[in-house]
């Protein structure tokens, strides 16, 4: 073998390494765009469902259904507040909650609180808890199970 043949190879193997370099750094930036696509898309499929579930059970009185629903693996506590109209401007809040929770409280009008990675909140309809003003639940297995009870213009929400 000549050298410039072997010079040939050394420049064919380099230029192989880097087209492959370049196709497994394209393949693993589509891989992850997709994977916080499909996240989202569970975010969103979740807090769908919840509201939708909500809104049904808060025109009837006195119904009550257990659901469960398939929480996004990101999600690892949710919170329901109730909002009770005329508030102090400061509300009491239990000392563990998170900060970011009690600020949302006090500056807008949410009162479901999605806590994990990236923390989200969201509004539904009126929410009334038996013990509390607050509600946090420990999302278990990707699993979250409420008891609704409609009480004709919001609803009772409680642990199953």
């Amino acid at each position: 073998m000549k050298k410039a043949q072997i010079q040939g190879q050394v420049f064919i193997y380099i230029l192989t390494l880097i087209i492959t370099a370049g196709i497994l750094l394209y393949s693993y930036n589509a891989i992850k765009v997709i994977n916080e696509n499909a996240n989202k898309v569970e975010l969103v499929n979740f807090k769908d469902s919840l509201k939708q579930d909500f809104e049904k059970m808060s025109s009837d009185y006195d119904s009550s259904e257990t659901e469960t629903y398939t929480v996004p693996s990101k999600i690892k506590k949710i919170c329901f507040y109730q909002n009770i109209g005329e508030e102090p401007f400061f509300p009491q809040m239990p000392n563990d909650l998170d900060p970011w929770i009690v600020d949302s409280i006090k500056d807008t009008d949410n009162n479901v609180f999605l806590v994990g990675d990236s923390p989200d909140s969201m509004k539904l309809s009126r929410i009334e808890i038996s013990e509390g003003k607050i509600l946090c639940i420990n999302i278990s297995s990707n699993r979250l199970k409420l008891r609704l009870t409609g009480l004709g213009d919001g609803v009772s929400v409680e642990q199953a």
